[in-house]
């Protein structure tokens, strides 16, 4: 029995670390990106079909894993509506072995064209 508590224990520290912990990247604001990053769109796909965005790649955190070839080399950004979209997208794609040079934190009601000029 102890067993068992201390792995259902371990199990839930890990999935409060892997979701609330802040990851070690900077949060950028959207005049600094420019067309050499490959901005990810981690929000739902209600929320990133909002806008028009052609350079944005939406790929919600689900889907990360079983999309990842879609995404192109490059330094990464990923954009989210809030942190916890953020922390675990950026996990993910640091796993997977992309260079993710930080993260964009912009609402779910935004359109991503009227947020970002990348142009």
């Amino acid at each position: 029995m102890p067993l068992l508590t201390i792995v259902l224990v371990s199990i839930l520290s890990y999935m409060i670390y892997y979701r609330y912990f802040p990851v070690r990247t900077k949060q950028w604001n959207s005049l600094e990106v420019t067309t050499e990053h490959v901005v990810v769109d981690v929000r739902d796909y209600q929320d990133s079909s909002k806008g028009d965005c052609e350079e944005v790649i939406a790929l919600p955190c689900g889907y990360i894993r079983r999309y990842a070839s879609d995404i192109p080399e490059g330094p990464v950004i990923v954009m989210g509506s809030n942190f916890v979209e953020c922390n675990v997208g950026v996990r993910q794609l640091k796993r997977l072995g992309f260079d993710v040079k930080g993260y964009l934190l912009i609402g779910s009601d935004k359109k991503c064209n009227e947020y970002l000029s990348l142009g």
